[in-house]
């Protein structure tokens, strides 16, 4: 517990030397108040974009990623990013300036600007996740190798890798033969649904 007010007051000391503490009492420290705590929400939907990532890699025939809300020209790393530049630009500005509209004017100018910014870059981004998301209609017809013994009569337990041309898949496999498909054996796809395709041997 010590330590942890020990950091925190060294953290204090840092923003008060360099004038960066915020506050409600003066338009300087209401600027630098909205310019940390929308670097505090960016720093989090960065964090939570990470682990969005990680959750949806490698999923077959997912579109739940694409026009999840934040594909909009208002979507909400829009909204943060005009926050970023209306707190930290009219900060600045407060700086060598007395007046607080031009403060003012000058935050809105730069916040209009990041919002764009990051409204163009999201819609970018998204556009080429859209592009790029494997359909599993795609894999009828590709051929594979079994990855894990498919059993026969439709049972599940089995995996196959796919060399589709935008990735190499493994993913899960049934059979309707009447014997199991040992490792290595090469397989055509003649059914695919979301996380599993049917096969049939070569």
């Amino acid at each position: 517990m010590d330590t942890l007010l020990n950091i925190l007051n060294a953290i204090s000391a840092l923003l008060k030397a360099g004038d960066l503490m915020p506050d409600f009492t003066s338009p300087r420290g209401i600027f630098c108040a909205i310019a940390w705590v929308a670097t505090l929400l960016a720093l989090g939907l960065f964090v939570l974009s990470l682990f969005a990532d990680a959750d949806t890699d490698g999923d077959v025939g997912s579109d739940a990623d694409v026009g999840n809300g934040d594909t909009g020209f208002f979507s909400v790393r829009a909204l943060v990013g005009f926050l970023l530049g209306f707190g930290w630009g009219g900060f600045v500005s407060i700086q060598t300036t007395p007046s607080v509209l031009v403060a003012v004017l000058v935050g809105f100018g730069v916040g209009a600007v990041m919002f764009v910014i990051v409204a163009g870059m999201m819609k970018f981004i998204y556009s080429l996740k859209s592009d790029g998301t494997l359909k599993h209609e795609s894999l009828v017809g590709l051929t594979g190798t079994v990855y894990v013994t498919v059993p026969p009569h439709g049972e599940p337990g089995g995996q196959v890798q796919i060399a589709h041309p935008s990735q190499l898949l493994t993913i899960a496999a049934v059979q309707e033969g009447d014997t199991a498909l040992p490792a290595q054996t090469r397989v055509e796809v003649v059914k695919a649904t979301t996380y599993l395709v049917t096969v049939r041997p070569l």
